[in-house]
């Protein structure tokens, strides 16, 4: 109750600076909301429980006795490659927790009275949860090449873009992502639903790479990944190989793109909800 007090007293305070509706004072004030809740909770349990899984994962490969196994590239590929099985199913739950915070204390109807749209509440909600589920992926994805460079892994092109290029991809794919589910936890009653399409997402995005039909991944958040990825999948003589692509940084620009396409169509889908009202 008193961080919700407090929280109260934080808006009006801020209120003659947020009037134009800035970001970065939107996200604020989504960061007082959220302080002292469950949400950090979730979110440190999700960064846990992803970094321990993809970090077995590389200890394997690590003790593995094969040295046509033991490159970067493929360590970090494996990483990424759970970007989009996990990622719709991570923002579901944070953009349900997040948007379920608004009903406490009425905090919905305080926005409304100084003001405040929901195309902002989804802004700054967006910048938030959307920045937590990516660091989620963004985190793993830097370690696992510097600690595949310390353990002796072959390293082929840039190490940078080795590096940098996944990790980018793999945020902005979960930005995209946390979009569409803050949409959907603003515009649907049913915090189920959205948790549902969360689940049915991930094992569609998922099974883009496998089933040879990444481009397919362009016409839904959840194969973002997939179809913006900086890998290619090759092997010579049976050996498997995940090199980068020959132009990686693209694949980050086209992620960019993508994810403010997909957060624009997921603000239009908040504001048609509003003017109904």
């Amino acid at each position: 109750m008193s961080d919700m007090i407090a929280y109260g007293g934080a808006i009006r305070a801020s209120h003659p600076r947020a009037k134009g509706g800035d970001p970065l004072t939107l996200a604020r004030l989504e960061l007082l909301k959220v302080r002292g809740s469950s949400f950090w909770w979730m979110w440190l349990g999700m960064l846990l429980l992803v970094s321990a899984w993809l970090g077995m994962a590389f200890m394997k490969r690590a003790g593995g006795p094969d040295p046509a196994l033991r490159s970067v590239a493929m360590a970090d590929g494996e990483v990424y490659r759970i970007v989009s099985l996990l990622a719709p199913i991570l923002a579901a739950l944070l953009a349900s927790r997040i948007a379920v915070l608004d009903t406490a204390e009425r905090m919905n109807v305080k926005w409304l009275s100084l003001g405040r749209s929901d195309t902002a509440r989804f802004v700054g909600k967006l910048i938030v949860a959307g920045t937590a589920v990516g660091l989620c992926f963004l985190t793993p994805l830097l370690w696992v090449p510097f600690a595949a460079g310390a353990l002796g892994f072959t390293t082929d092109g840039s190490f940078a873009a080795l590096a940098w290029t996944p990790a980018l991809t793999g945020f902005l794919s979960a930005m995209a992502v946390s979009a569409i589910q803050l949409a959907l936890s603003m515009t649907i009653d049913r915090q189920a639903v959205g948790l549902g399409v969360g689940v049915i997402a991930g094992m569609l995005g998922s099974g883009l790479d496998p089933m040879g039909r990444p481009v397919l991944g362009w016409l839904f958040p959840a194969g973002l990944s997939s179809a913006a990825s900086p890998f290619v999948r090759s092997g010579a003589d049976g050996v498997p190989a995940m090199p980068l692509a020959a132009h990686p940084w693209r694949c980050v620009v086209a992620a960019a793109v993508a994810c403010v396409g997909w957060t624009l169509v997921s603000a239009a889908a908040v504001k048609a909800k509003e003017s109904r009202r």
